[in-house]
């Protein structure tokens, strides 16, 4: 795309808001600019009609507007191969700081004519996303976008291009989905040490590592913390596979992941990261936890639904 067409792009992305629900392409948000090569077309159809009327030709005259008129032809084509599309948000699952989010789009062709070459971008990508769309089919397309910073990402606004058939012409509209990603802080690598546990025997009061019986093992799953493996029962066995220790759940006791009793050297972002790895680690072991940010706690539980809220906790924690 010629540097003219990238300005006019930025100027016309400069109004789009996030839009929710579906998205009609029609005449008023679909835009068409030469490219670079049909630029260069209109200027050898340009010098051609000034050759016919200097030397007065008349097969030029006839050239000239044969190649002018397969011109104007792509110029229709282009646009049509846009216009009365349909896009529609789809979902984003949260990630961690570092990663790349993938925004789940659908584009709809409620028409009978097939669209091809179609180019789906957003600032941060790499290479445009490009497909096909059959006639009156729907095409799930998804983009990877990179996720620095914790918190509520919101997805940038996105351009749908498209130079099909000739290339002379670039056919784009922008919009920009109402959908937001949650980004989770990043864990600390390499991982702390879990903090001490709070026993649910007894008093109830004491702190400690305590012994724990194992109550079954099971092959390890990834995010198992290295310490839950069970060193001698993989020597016992002849297979290279991992094994983990499941401890009983009514003696294993409760975590207190604190903000507090986090070392006052350390900032906030590393905090939270601590914090995330922690959460992950509990998950992995079994146990339950419980999560204490200023301003903000969670009570002690497990499971996927209470590792998601204390990881949104920490995603979305402003101090």
């Amino acid at each position: 795309m010629s540097t003219a067409a990238q300005r006019l792009l930025g100027r016309l992305g400069r109004d789009v808001r996030p839009r929710a629900g579906d998205f009609r392409l029609t005449r008023r948000n679909v835009f068409v600019l030469p490219t670079r090569p049909g630029a260069l077309f209109g200027a050898v159809v340009l010098t051609m009609l000034v050759a016919a009327i200097n030397y007065q030709l008349s097969l030029g005259y006839a050239l000239t507007f044969l190649v002018a008129s397969v011109a104007l032809v792509a110029l229709l084509h282009t646009f049509r191969n846009l216009a009365l599309l349909t896009l529609r948000p789809g979902r984003a699952d949260p990630v961690f700081a570092g990663q790349l989010a993938e925004i789940a789009l659908i584009v709809r062709n409620e028409t009978q004519l097939a669209r091809f070459a179609l180019e789906l971008r957003a600032p941060g990508m790499a290479q445009p996303e490009s497909f096909d769309v059959g006639p009156a089919t729907e095409r799930f397309v998804a983009i990877a976008l990179p996720a620095p910073v914790r918190g509520w990402m919101q997805v940038p606004p996105l351009a749908l291009a498209s130079a099909f058939p000739l290339g002379l012409w670039r056919a784009w509209a922008r919009w920009q989905p109402s959908v937001r990603v949650l980004v989770y802080p990043q864990p600390e690598t390499p991982a702390a040490p879990l903090p001490a546990r709070l026993a649910t025997s007894g008093d109830g009061s004491a702190r400690g590592h305590g012994n724990d019986d194992i109550a079954a093992l099971r092959p390890y799953a990834a995010g198992d913390a290295p310490r839950l493996i069970a060193w001698k029962a993989v020597a016992r066995t002849a297979s290279d596979d991992l094994i983990t220790k499941q401890f009983d759940g009514g003696d294993i006791g409760e975590l207190s992941l604190e903000w507090s009793a986090l070392p006052p050297s350390m900032d906030s972002e590393a905090r939270l990261s601590r914090l995330a790895r922690w959460v992950i680690d509990a998950d992995a072991a079994g146990v339950r936890y419980a999560l204490s940010l200023p301003g903000a706690s969670l009570h002690a539980g497990h499971g996927a639904a209470h590792r998601a809220r204390c990881l949104e906790a920490l995603a979305t924690w402003t101090g």
